[in-house]
């Protein structure tokens, strides 16, 4: 499917898409250490080759999401979460930083079969505060989309720590069907092309960030509780083998600091492919 990226990070949502088969034609993402990011994983090859736009606004403004219309099946963003987060103000719709509005605006311009979500789980209906969520499925109806959602976190596809979100997929009701999606899906070997294909972007040293395993980070299980068997997934592509230490805390040059920032934002590939799995 051809895949519109909102809000790209850093590229975890991108790796996501790629376990889904997606073809990415576009890449949203205003903070300029992820662009570099990007272009240099696009230039690796893990990534497919395709223009990096800046701030959302100014890529419907200027007129690039009409531009995109007719040319997308599937637009995923993880807006900033700042607005509903447990551990901000929660502010909501009078937060300055709230990109539903923009997220909404590029759904109604390009008008994609099918839209993929993610925020933090204080958005849920359930949580306190979280009656903003109202206002997204009322302003996706509106635009012809209905919805389903769930919560979904990295220990739910075997990592080792939680990092819970809620997912949303929406799609169009006036279009097609739900189940159309599955027909695009590739093959048992294409997609085992592109775990390895993955795995092997992913792996690097433990040496990058300071060693934090230890308990206490966001539930992570103490050392020699975890098995590569839990994560669901083939023995020769184990995800977390390859997962470094990532933790809360960074020793050395500055730059480490935005590589923190851009994790910290970003979402885990595998929750992402298994939440448009488990919603579609």
């Amino acid at each position: 499917m051809r895949h519109l990226s909102l809000f790209t990070g850093a590229g975890g949502g991108e790796l996501g898409a790629i376990l889904n088969g997606w073809h990415t034609v576009g890449y949203v993402e205003w903070d300029d250490y992820c662009q570099r990011v990007l272009a240099q994983r696009i230039k690796d090859g893990i990534l497919p080759e395709a223009p990096i736009f800046c701030d959302v606004r100014a890529f419907i403004s200027e007129g690039y999401a009409n531009a995109y219309q007719g040319m997308v099946d599937v637009v995923s963003g993880g807006f900033p979460c700042q607005p509903f987060s447990t551990a901000g103000k929660r502010k909501g719709a009078d937060d300055k930083r709230n990109m539903w509005p923009a997220t909404l605006e590029c759904l109604r311009r390009v008008r994609p079969h099918w839209a993929l979500l993610e925020n933090v789980p204080g958005l849920c209906p359930s949580a306190r505060g979280g009656g903003y969520f109202k206002t997204i499925l009322r302003d996706l109806a509106e635009a012809g989309y209905d919805a389903r959602w769930t919560v979904l976190g990295a220990d739910d596809v075997g990592a080792r720590h939680r990092r819970k979100r809620i997912w949303i997929v929406a799609y169009s009701i006036n279009g097609i069907n739900r189940g159309w999606a599955r027909s695009y899906r590739e093959t048992d070997e294409v997609q085992e092309i592109n775990r390895q294909k993955i795995c092997s972007g992913m792996s690097c040293g433990t040496s990058e960030i300071s060693n934090t395993a230890k308990q206490g980070l966001e539930g992570q299980k103490p050392e020699g509780e975890f098995s590569g068997k839990e994560s669901g997934l083939p023995a020769e592509c184990n995800w977390w083998a390859t997962e470094p230490t990532l933790g809360r805390v960074a020793h050395g040059v500055a730059d480490r600091v935005d590589r923190l920032k851009s994790i910290g934002n970003g979402q885990v590939p595998q929750v992402a492919a298994t939440a448009w799995e488990i919603l579609n």
